[in-house]
């Protein structure tokens, strides 16, 4: 709510590239700046809308999207790519696409750049329309990506599959994450824990798992995959150690 100046600080500053976001408008700070919510918001009109509704990017950009985010399996990505460049009509800039595409998250429902979306996305499932607002973000590349349980409908292979991609596409940008699934941020550059509004807890992820009786460490134990998690917590520490040297 603060970062996008829905409400400001009663006290201190919040500074983006030592910019105090309280000095500029909130247009430009918000249109810098992509939020996927748990809830993500769709709206009617075609998938291909809602994914730009500025009209910015090509038709194979979106496509390209889709499949990064495991919207279209890679046999109709790489159909529909063959598709076009054989075909004399073809151009970068149309807009929409004939052509359907299975969707990895049920083999019954197909889905093309045309596919309308119903006010709300309610012909989608959640999950699916998870994976639509991260295609969206993943389209306008924001400096700064804000997360709220933005994968937490989605199966566990598929949110793998997604952090993947969260972390390949987004190396440039600032993410903030709100996740209860802790290995989806166990390797974050920095964690913080909260306790009833409080932040209680702030470092890397490795010497949180290791901190005695931390309220992180409990969460790890508790989660039953606490091996797992400290070995990602480990393996993120020796890749920053590599990458300083």
């Amino acid at each position: 709510m603060s970062i996008l100046r829905f409400v400001d600080p009663t006290s201190g500053r919040i500074l983006i590239d030592g910019v105090d976001i309280s000095t500029i408008g909130t247009h430009d700070l918000r249109s810098r700046l992509t939020f996927i919510p748990q809830d993500a918001t769709l709206f009617s009109g075609t998938l291909r809308d809602n994914l730009d509704p500025f009209g910015e990017h090509e038709d194979s950009e979106c496509l390209d999207i889709l499949y990064r985010t495991h919207m279209i399996s890679e046999s109709a990505y790489q159909s529909r790519r063959t598709s076009r460049a054989t075909s004399p009509t073809s151009s970068t800039s149309s807009r929409g696409s004939s052509a359907t595409f299975a969707t990895n998250l049920d083999p019954k429902t197909t889905i093309s750049l045309d596919t309308q979306v119903s006010a709300g996305g309610t012909n989608f499932s959640q999950g699916q329309r998870q994976l639509i607002a991260m295609a969206r973000a993943l389209l306008r590349r924001s400096s700064i990506v804000v997360l709220d349980e933005a994968t937490s409908s989605i199966d566990f292979d598929t949110d793998a599959k997604i952090q993947a991609t969260i972390r390949e596409e987004f190396g440039e940008s600032l993410l903030l994450t709100v996740a209860h699934r802790l290995r989806t941020v166990i390797d974050y550059d920095r964690l913080i824990v909260l306790d009833k509004g409080e932040v209680v807890e702030f470092d890397t992820p490795l010497n949180l798992i290791q901190k005695e009786e931390g309220i992180f460490k409990a969460m790890c134990l508790k989660s039953g995959t606490f091996a797992e998690l400290e070995a990602a917590a480990s393996a993120k520490a020796e890749r920053d150690q590599a990458a300083a040297r």
